[in-house]
């Protein structure tokens, strides 16, 4: 019996069988390939999940310059303060800031934002590696052992899971080298 032939019902519960197999090969293969463009991607989504992270973690608020307002500086973007950015003045029980928001004043003392970039003299290329910037984001401390200071959000990536806090180190590894000494023509603050 030819297709034509059989009844109607009979005939559209094998079209739609048959439909329903090509949907079915479709999906497979499309997962197939959807499997492959992410194992060709592997290495660089965590680059591409560090840069998500430091975009909406406002990481460019503060270290980078700006060029107009509070839009960043992106020939100069996570190098943290210019060296002709001013400490901003300080009075006792505020909180100043420069303008470009990478110099801050208040009672714990002064703070200037750090280079991120991976500069190896400047930035944090020689003095970071992964694990030292885990535990840096993990303790708030810098590997010197100093404290970070505000207004950096400490309390934010002590949250991060341990792959968005390598994530974010994977991308800053990415990024142009910038040199900019950040506590250049800043006096040392007063010994207590």
């Amino acid at each position: 019996m030819t297709m034509n032939a059989m009844p109607d019902r009979r005939r559209g519960r094998l079209q739609g069988a048959a439909a329903l197999i090509v949907v079915i090969l479709l999906v497979i293969a499309s997962s197939g390939r959807a499997q492959q463009r992410g194992a060709a991607a592997g290495a660089g989504s965590a680059v591409e999940r560090g840069r998500y992270l430091v975009g909406i973690t406002g990481c460019h608020d503060c270290h980078s310059p700006k060029i107009k307002g509070m839009t960043p500086d992106t020939d100069r973007a996570l190098s943290g303060r210019p060296q002709t950015t001013l400490l901003p003045s300080a009075k006792d029980g505020e909180v100043h800031a420069s303008l470009d928001l990478t110099a801050w004043t208040g009672p714990w003392g002064q703070t200037v934002a750090s280079n991120l970039t991976p500069d190896p003299d400047t930035g944090i290329g020689k003095r970071y590696t992964e694990a030292t910037f885990l535990t840096a984001m993990r303790t708030g401390k810098k590997p010197n052992g100093t404290q970070i200071q505000p207004p950096m959000p400490s309390e934010v990536y002590q949250n991060m899971t341990d792959d968005d806090l390598k994530s974010i180190y994977a991308y800053l590894q990415t990024i142009k080298p910038i040199r900019n000494a950040v506590l250049a023509g800043i006096p040392p603050p007063p010994k207590k």
